[in-house]
């Protein structure tokens, strides 16, 4: 399927002018990372899905789905180590897809899909200091990629190349107060670890570490310069009042930092149903698109994880409501368990704790 779902995907490389607005930028070439002919959750499918599901949800409200240059994807030296970056190349040279480890794979593709994003990345922080929003419909995924590949000692990559989110928010703290939010099912823990000395907020709800991979993320880990990263932590069958109530502290951190512009790694896997035992559905993912769109910063949004309804429900829910636009929810709330709110609250006690003692 072509990605013209309507008149307005672009895929030249053409350079289109910015407007103070909301721009989703996507690109064809994203499709390239590939795992063809090997079954993996991580496919151009996904892609396919989430583009189809935005533009039916709320495309009225997307001024322009904008092309993004093409650029080297060497501008992600930024935030990752030459040797790592050339360990990719080098497996992406194989005729067919090579996997770096047991759960990621790079494809002969993948250095044309990381160029796209790097230039992604370009037009994303133009709009971004012009005011505006966007979000990259991009792949492959970054959130756990760090500076030398797997981070903070988790043993693999888990489907991410190159940390997109890190090296935007790096980019952005050249012009000004840069917060990082994370809401993907698996902690950051490539962003993380990328920005663990950066003064740079990173707020990242996820599920209990202990239970899940990578394994990191636990309330304790406040970053370098104590009190920059703050791990949110649910316990795993929370539904959808937990992590509403977990979204609500996220944000009041955020007021407090008061930053000029948010990277937000927006994964939906934790939607019912779709990767883990997760039980958030649309009230909280358009109670965090509500939320972000509240803080009145210029906002950049890049797609982590999501595979099956956290495409096709989450992401129209955050989206939607993001751009100001309403999201009829027709399912109730999830309820959680009353052991599931006695374990959240008592990571919010040792996050508390962590923050403020000392």
């Amino acid at each position: 399927m072509k990605s013209n779902l309507d008149d307005r995907a672009g895929n030249g490389d053409e350079e289109t002018p910015h407007r103070r607005g909301l721009y989703l930028i996507y690109h064809d070439d994203f499709l390239l990372h590939d795992p063809s002919p090997y079954p993996h959750p991580e496919n151009p499918e996904r892609l396919r899905v989430a583009l189809r599901a935005l533009l039916d949800s709320c495309g009225s409200s997307i001024e322009a789905i904008t092309p993004p240059r093409r650029d080297p994807f060497e501008a992600y030296s930024l935030v990752h180590d030459s040797d790592y970056m050339q360990v990719v190349l080098e497996a992406s040279k194989s005729p067919s897809p090579a996997w770096i480890d047991p759960d990621t794979y790079v494809s002969p593709g993948t250095p044309k899909a990381l160029a796209r994003l790097a230039g992604a990345v370009d037009v994303a922080v133009d709009a971004a200091v012009d005011g505006g929003l966007a979000i990259i419909l991009g792949r492959p995924p970054g959130h756990h990629a760090g500076k030398r590949g797997p981070a903070m000692g988790a043993p693999t990559l888990g489907f991410c190349i190159f940390n997109t989110a890190a090296l935007i928010a790096r980019r952005l703290s050249e012009y000004g107060r840069v917060a990082a939010l994370d809401f993907d099912l698996h902690h950051g823990n490539g962003t993380q670890e990328i920005l663990w000395w950066d003064s740079i907020l990173h707020v990242d709800i996820h599920q209990d570490p202990a239970t899940i991979y990578p394994g990191t993320g636990f309330p304790e880990d406040t970053g370098g310069i104590r009190g920059s990263k703050a791990n949110i932590v649910v316990p795993p069958g929370s539904g959808d009042d937990i992590y509403i109530d977990a979204v609500g502290v996220a944000l009041d951190i955020l007021r407090n930092y008061n930053p000029d512009y948010l990277v937000v790694s927006a994964g939906f896997d934790a939607y019912i149903g779709d990767f883990a035992s997760m039980r958030a559905t649309e009230h909280t993912f358009a109670r965090i698109g509500h939320g972000v769109r509240d803080l009145s910063v210029p906002v950049i949004v890049v797609l982590e994880g999501g595979y099956t309804s956290g495409l096709t429900r989450g992401l129209p829910a955050f989206a939607c409501s993001l751009f100001g636009e309403k999201y009829r929810v027709s399912r109730e709330p999830t309820v959680s368990s009353e052991k599931a709110w006695k374990s959240y609250k008592a990571f919010l006690s040792r996050l508390n704790e962590a923050l403020h003692s000392g």
